[in-house]
């Protein structure tokens, strides 16, 4: 898809996808699923994810850790190792690993949204790893975090 219609805020060079919008038994829930993913031309690798409610009557919950959450978002989740207690950045909870697959460092957050019917409007999160050989950093933390942002609704 036109990564111009992602409900995620993107940048150059990061492909697009969205689920068709799913309902839950009864028809109650209705949500949509989105992710931007890429590789960027100094080999940082990312990919960001947003679940969201397409309703009033729609909730997500975050009752899974930070850490369990980042393995489900992550293509090889499975064999992540050395996951950091969790931290906190501005809105976010963030842990850091190494990826066992590929050898790379790497970090993971997860954002919720508005509080709704028990749970929140939306879950947010992403996985960004430096290539090979260089480490992640607070900068790299704080860089992700906060470019990592919604497009206005058009409803």
């Amino acid at each position: 898809m036109d990564c111009r219609q992602s409900r995620i805020a993107t940048w150059p060079g990061l492909t697009c996808r969205a689920t068709n919008v799913v309902t839950t038994e009864g028809n109650v829930g209705v949500f949509r699923q989105w992710a931007a993913f890429g590789t960027s031309r100094d080999g940082y690798y990312v990919h960001l994810f947003l679940w969201e409610g397409q309703n009033t009557f729609s909730y997500l919950t975050a009752d899974e850790t930070t850490a369990d959450f980042v393995k489900w978002v992550f293509e090889y989740g499975k064999s992540i190792t050395q996951v950091s207690p969790v931290s906190r950045y501005r809105d976010a909870d963030y842990v850091t690993f190494v990826d066992g697959k590929m050898g790379r460092s790497c970090l993971g957050f997860r954002r919720v949204g508005r509080p709704q019917r028990g749970g929140y409007d939306s879950v947010m999160g992403g996985v960004l790893c430096a290539p090979q050989g260089r480490s992640i950093g607070q900068a790299d933390i704080a860089t992700l975090i906060d470019n990592s942002r919604l497009q206005p609704q058009t409803r």
